[in-house]
Protein backbone atom coordinates (compact mmCIF):
# COMPACT_ATOMS: atom_id res chain seq x y z
CA UNK A 1 0.00 0.00 0.00
CA UNK A 2 1.23 3.61 -1.14
CA UNK A 3 0.91 5.07 2.53
CA UNK A 4 3.77 6.80 4.16
CA UNK A 5 4.18 7.58 8.23
CA UNK A 6 6.78 9.40 9.94
CA UNK A 7 9.78 11.54 8.26
CA UNK A 8 9.30 10.71 4.70
CA UNK A 9 9.49 13.34 2.67
CA UNK A 10 6.43 14.35 0.10
CA UNK A 11 6.44 16.29 -3.07
CA UNK A 12 6.86 19.75 -2.92
CA UNK A 13 6.42 21.50 0.05
CA UNK A 14 4.57 20.18 3.51
CA UNK A 15 1.78 22.25 3.95
CA UNK A 16 1.00 23.95 7.51
CA UNK A 17 -2.18 21.93 8.82
CA UNK A 18 -4.91 24.03 10.70
CA UNK A 19 -4.34 24.04 14.65
CA UNK A 20 -6.54 21.87 15.58
CA UNK A 21 -5.29 19.12 13.05
CA UNK A 22 -1.82 19.30 14.18
CA UNK A 23 -2.22 15.80 15.86
CA UNK A 24 0.76 16.73 17.99
CA UNK A 25 3.99 14.90 17.68
CA UNK A 26 3.11 11.55 19.62
CA UNK A 27 0.44 11.22 16.92
CA UNK A 28 2.19 11.81 13.99
CA UNK A 29 1.19 12.24 10.44
CA UNK A 30 0.36 9.99 7.96
CA UNK A 31 0.33 10.69 3.77
CA UNK A 32 -1.51 8.97 1.05
CA UNK A 33 0.92 10.02 -1.94
CA UNK A 34 -0.14 11.67 -5.56
CA UNK A 35 -1.06 8.50 -7.77
CA UNK A 36 -1.97 6.08 -4.94
CA UNK A 37 -5.38 4.79 -4.84
CA UNK A 38 -7.49 3.01 -1.57
CA UNK A 39 -10.86 1.16 -1.75
CA UNK A 40 -12.05 0.52 1.79
CA UNK A 41 -11.56 1.84 4.71
CA UNK A 42 -8.40 4.11 5.76
CA UNK A 43 -7.71 5.48 9.59
CA UNK A 44 -4.86 6.88 11.13
CA UNK A 45 -3.56 8.56 14.21
CA UNK A 46 -2.98 12.01 14.13
CA UNK A 47 -3.57 14.16 11.17
CA UNK A 48 -3.69 12.42 7.07
CA UNK A 49 -2.67 13.44 4.52
CA UNK A 50 -3.99 12.68 1.38
CA UNK A 51 -2.73 13.64 -2.00
CA UNK A 52 -4.04 10.42 -3.90
CA UNK A 53 -7.49 8.93 -3.62
CA UNK A 54 -9.35 7.06 -1.52
CA UNK A 55 -12.97 5.37 -2.36
CA UNK A 56 -14.81 4.34 1.04
CA UNK A 57 -14.29 5.41 4.43
CA UNK A 58 -11.35 7.78 5.94
CA UNK A 59 -10.99 8.59 9.51
CA UNK A 60 -8.16 10.95 11.40
CA UNK A 61 -8.25 13.24 14.09
CA UNK A 62 -7.29 15.45 11.48
CA UNK A 63 -7.86 15.41 8.03
CA UNK A 64 -6.21 17.50 5.10
CA UNK A 65 -7.51 16.67 1.37
CA UNK A 66 -4.60 17.96 -0.61
CA UNK A 67 -5.23 19.71 -4.02
CA UNK A 68 -4.44 16.66 -6.09
CA UNK A 69 -6.53 14.28 -3.50
CA UNK A 70 -9.69 13.27 -3.69
CA UNK A 71 -12.18 11.08 -1.15
CA UNK A 72 -15.32 9.48 -2.64
CA UNK A 73 -17.48 8.08 0.15
CA UNK A 74 -17.56 9.08 3.80
CA UNK A 75 -15.21 11.35 6.27
CA UNK A 76 -15.31 11.33 9.93
CA UNK A 77 -12.64 13.95 11.60
CA UNK A 78 -12.04 16.37 14.70
CA UNK A 79 -10.57 18.31 11.67
CA UNK A 80 -10.91 18.99 8.02
CA UNK A 81 -9.13 20.70 5.70
CA UNK A 82 -10.70 20.15 1.67
CA UNK A 83 -8.11 21.79 -0.79
CA UNK A 84 -8.99 19.30 -3.39
CA UNK A 85 -11.93 17.29 -4.29
CA UNK A 86 -14.86 15.39 -1.44
CA UNK A 87 -18.00 13.89 -2.41
CA UNK A 88 -19.87 11.87 0.15
CA UNK A 89 -20.74 12.40 3.72
CA UNK A 90 -18.31 14.11 6.04
CA UNK A 91 -18.78 14.58 9.75
CA UNK A 92 -15.78 17.07 11.37
CA UNK A 93 -15.50 19.22 13.62
CA UNK A 94 -13.60 21.98 12.36
CA UNK A 95 -14.28 22.24 8.89
CA UNK A 96 -12.35 24.30 6.12
CA UNK A 97 -13.07 24.11 2.40
CA UNK A 98 -10.22 26.49 0.48
CA UNK A 99 -10.13 27.93 -2.84
CA UNK A 100 -10.24 25.42 -5.56
CA UNK A 101 -11.90 22.71 -2.77
CA UNK A 102 -14.89 20.42 -4.69
CA UNK A 103 -17.03 19.98 -2.43
CA UNK A 104 -20.31 17.76 -2.75
CA UNK A 105 -22.71 15.60 -0.21
CA UNK A 106 -23.35 16.30 3.09
CA UNK A 107 -21.40 18.11 5.62
CA UNK A 108 -22.32 17.84 9.42
CA UNK A 109 -19.77 20.16 11.45
CA UNK A 110 -19.16 22.25 14.39
CA UNK A 111 -17.50 24.86 12.99
CA UNK A 112 -17.45 25.98 9.50
CA UNK A 113 -15.43 28.21 6.91
CA UNK A 114 -15.51 28.05 3.36
CA UNK A 115 -13.13 30.24 0.94
CA UNK A 116 -14.05 32.10 -1.81
CA UNK A 117 -13.33 30.30 -4.74
CA UNK A 118 -14.58 26.90 -3.93
CA UNK A 119 -16.92 24.86 -5.68
CA UNK A 120 -19.69 23.77 -2.81
CA UNK A 121 -22.96 22.01 -3.50
CA UNK A 122 -23.49 20.24 -0.37
CA UNK A 123 -26.71 19.93 2.47
CA UNK A 124 -25.17 21.56 5.95
CA UNK A 125 -26.05 21.13 9.41
CA UNK A 126 -24.54 22.40 12.31
CA UNK A 127 -23.78 19.91 14.70
CA UNK A 128 -23.15 20.36 18.77
CA UNK A 129 -20.40 17.68 19.54
CA UNK A 130 -19.28 15.60 16.95
CA UNK A 131 -18.47 12.24 17.25
CA UNK A 132 -14.48 11.24 17.69
CA UNK A 133 -13.40 9.08 14.66
CA UNK A 134 -13.52 5.37 15.18
CA UNK A 135 -10.21 3.38 14.19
Amino acid sequence: MSILSGTTANPGPAPAAPPAASGGPARGRSHLIAGARVVGELTAPGTLEIQGRVEGRVGADAIVIEERGTVEGEAQGGAVEIRGGFDGTLTGGAVRIQSGARVSGTILYESLSIESGAEVTATFTRARAVPAPQG
